[in-house]
């Protein structure tokens, strides 16, 4: 009997925008460079994604699937974005939502697209946590947020799990989350959404939409493990402090704003204020990453086109 693949209910998710395409095709690129046998879906959210970006998407990858944002949290983001002005062009965070409306996957891989991979991650598909992710750059500094503003605060006596009803402890970053079936479909989707309130953020005036929801909702049920799957890159000095973990040896890198290597003028920005000891030589692999994506779809279409020839005079490239 054939052993069923073990990848083949499992989720890839991610969102993108026409400035983000280059870090989309890097991270499911390099996600399946180190996960060659990988049989699940790759789903991208997107609203109103140019049809030129989606074909450049679908040139590099055969099993890429768009799915628009959901109509309800399209409504609840216009809602918020009317009350709440500053999170106007800031709220694309939340798409990420809709990765909790899917049904039928044991495990969705929720990644923002400013990631790259440098190892396989297969062993979180097989874990039992509801909800596996890293720790934010709070935790990271060993300090807790105030649950209604979100702002850092001091850890309370004795907190654990998921704090008290004011105090959020063990936060984390939302831009690599293993999820698990319990943790997805219309009830909880439903939930975040009944969230996406202007009076979600009335006291707050940070922009981290997406944190701010899901580390209300699902303090307590989250299972932080090493930043190896979760490396953000502006925290490696406090990361190598930490754990002695160098980039080099992360298996995701996150290129965490505003460190997006595609867009050159922000890039040029941190440069110029920030040592380069830690973070240049991650840049250097985005860079050949993306280059090695490039050629590989152009590869692939490549062979497609002469398959079509081919198949056009009779399968004899030569008559």
């Amino acid at each position: 009997m054939t052993r069923p693949d073990p990848t083949a209910d499992v989720c890839v998710f991610t969102a993108t925008s026409e400035r983000f395409v280059p870090g989309t095709l890097v991270m499911l690129g390099t996600f399946l460079q180190h996960h060659p046998e990988f049989a699940g879906d790759l789903v991208v959210v997107q609203d109103g994604l140019p049809a030129a970006s989606r074909d450049v998407l679908r040139a590099a990858f055969a099993r890429v699937r768009f799915q628009d944002v959901s109509p309800e949290l399209g409504d609840r983001l216009a809602r918020l974005n009317a009350v709440h002005h500053r999170f106007r062009g800031r709220t694309a965070s939340l798409y990420y939502l809709d990765a909790f409306r899917l049904r039928g996957y044991r495990k969705v891989l929720c990644c923002d697209s400013d990631l790259l991979f440098q190892a396989p991650i297969g062993e979180l598909f097989d874990a039992t946590d509801a909800l596996i992710c890293c720790g934010d750059r709070e935790f990271l500094a060993g300090r807790a947020r105030d649950a209604a503003t979100y702002l850092p605060t001091s850890l309370p006596g004795g907190a654990s799990g998921g704090g008290t009803r004011t105090v959020l402890t063990r936060t984390f970053n939302c831009g690599f989350l293993v999820v698990d079936a319990c943790l997805t479909g219309p009830s909880v989707h439903a939930d975040l959404l009944d969230m996406v309130a202007p009076e979600t953020w009335r006291a707050s005036r940070v922009s981290l939409t997406d944190q701010l929801l899901l580390n209300r909702y699902f303090a307590g049920r989250q299972t932080l493990v090493s930043w190896t799957y979760n490396y953000l890159l502006p925290e490696a000095a406090a990361i190598h402090a930490r754990e002695g973990l160098d980039p080099a040896r992360a298996k995701v890198l996150h290129y965490k704003a505003p460190l997006k290597p595609w867009m050159t003028g922000d890039m040029l920005q941190w440069a110029m204020e920030h040592p380069p000891e830690h973070t240049a030589p991650a840049f250097t692999r985005w860079y050949d990453a993306y280059r090695d994506c490039l050629a590989g779809a152009y590869l692939r279409n490549a062979r497609k086109g002469l398959a079509g020839i081919e198949s056009f005079r009779g399968g004899n490239p030569r008559t």
